[in-house]
């Protein structure tokens, strides 16, 4: 059934849509914690890949457990993405003068600040976030970016800039 369905048969369409869709969907969203739009987002990939690979479907158990094996894959995926996001978000400091900041008894201040830059940069598309994190916390280089998020090295200037302009608008401006 699965071949048919990638083939676009249409019976064999709705009976991966209404038959082993909703049980994967069951397994996913309770390994999101009930986040609908994670369980939404890994069900249309394992649904993608599962059509795009039904050929390589054996047989040897059911359709919905294969591609439980694909979204387990799939979520590995996501909560590695979501790791290094929290990662960067506690990573991320605010450089500022340590001087100016004891000079205004900045310790709140500056927890504050570090708050604000936290909150615009999770408002940034996560790609310009990932290659600031990667280029101002972790100190990799252009070229080490651009191979780790197949992109060219024009790509992550552009995108580095993106990022830049985007937070320094998050901030309303302020020196980012």
């Amino acid at each position: 059934m699965l071949v048919a369905a990638a083939a676009g048969d249409h019976d064999a369409l709705r009976w991966l849509l209404d038959e082993v869709a909703p049980t994967v969907y069951g397994f996913v969203y309770a390994r999101v914690g009930g986040d609908e739009a994670a369980a939404e987002d890994v069900l249309q990939e394992t649904l993608m890949e599962a059509v795009r690979g039904a050929s390589n479907f054996r047989g040897e158990a059911s359709a919905s457990t294969w591609m439980c094996a694909i979204a387990r894959r799939r979520l590995g995926r996501l909560y590695e993405s979501e790791r290094r996001a929290e990662v960067a978000r506690r990573s991320l400091r605010v450089v500022e003068d340590v001087r100016s900041s004891d000079e205004t008894g900045g310790a709140a201040e500056l927890v504050e600040r570090q708050d604000e830059v936290l909150r615009a940069l999770g408002r940034l598309p996560a790609l310009q976030r990932q290659v600031l994190v990667m280029k101002y916390l972790e100190d990799m280089p252009v070229q080490d970016i651009a191979t780790q998020v197949n992109r060219s090295r024009v790509q992550v200037q552009s995108l580095l800039q993106r990022g830049r302009d985007g937070l320094r608008r998050q901030l309303g401006g302020q020196g980012a």
